[in-house]
């Protein structure tokens, strides 16, 4: 799948680039955090659309600093989102889950994680992959790429746990992640779209296309 962030200042904003991404990728990134204002009435639309719903603190390289997220997650799985992401090292991402299986919602749990200075081993990325899989449904690993060592990382991880995990080398070297990763298991990668991007090194939605095309590469 390829993902598109939705990286607006206002709601209807928000739901109006949604749909005209949706014409393009297989689903939306909601990155609520750049959002200027949000409600839980807010929520139940962004849930209509086949999305990720993500509300990323400043601790982990986002823009939310505006308190508790955790009623607007709950929101979320009562609305049945198709994905919610919430960080590894958010301490009331169990309590998320345990919520979501005791309503009995479809919403997949994302657990993420994410380094931006480097790669770690690969030894300590399979402990996070672990780590987050003993709480969430899928993991999501986002890290620093600086030479192709890290590149290789990135893709033994998404083969080792592939379909139950979203594996990404941010920055430009790791641009070739982005284009293999859901190649070798990762379940989707991240796109932008006419410049707008959430993060370093995302590759234009139709030039990705084009590539994978060039390839023969069947997603």
């Amino acid at each position: 799948m390829i993902a598109l962030p939705v990286v607006e200042r206002k709601v209807e904003d928000s739901l109006r680039v949604a749909e005209e991404y949706l014409k393009v990728a297989d689903i939306v990134e909601f990155r609520l955090d750049y959002l200027e204002e949000v409600s839980l009435e807010d929520i139940g639309k962004f849930c209509k659309f086949n999305s990720i719903i993500t509300i990323r603190p400043t601790w982990e390289g986002g823009y939310w600093d505006k308190g508790e997220r955790v009623e607007l997650f709950k929101k979320a799985i009562e609305e049945n989102a198709k994905f919610i992401d919430v960080e590894l090292r958010e301490e009331k991402n169990k309590e998320l889950v345990e919520f979501r299986n005791r309503i009995g919602s479809k919403t997949k749990v994302i657990i993420s994680y994410h380094n931006f200075e480097e790669t770690p081993s690969f030894e300590k990325l399979c402990e996070v992959v672990e780590n987050s899989l003993k709480i969430g449904d899928i993991a999501k690993i986002a890290t620093m790429v600086k030479d192709k060592e890290d590149v290789l990382k990135i893709l033994n991880l998404a083969n080792k746990y592939r379909g139950r995990i979203i594996a990404i080398g941010m920055g430009e070297e790791g641009r070739l992640t982005r284009i293999l990763a859901p190649y070798f298991g990762s379940i989707l990668t991240f796109a932008s779209y006419k410049g707008k991007s959430s993060a370093p090194g995302q590759i234009e939605i139709e030039e990705l296309k084009e590539i994978w095309r060039k390839l023969k590469i069947t997603i």
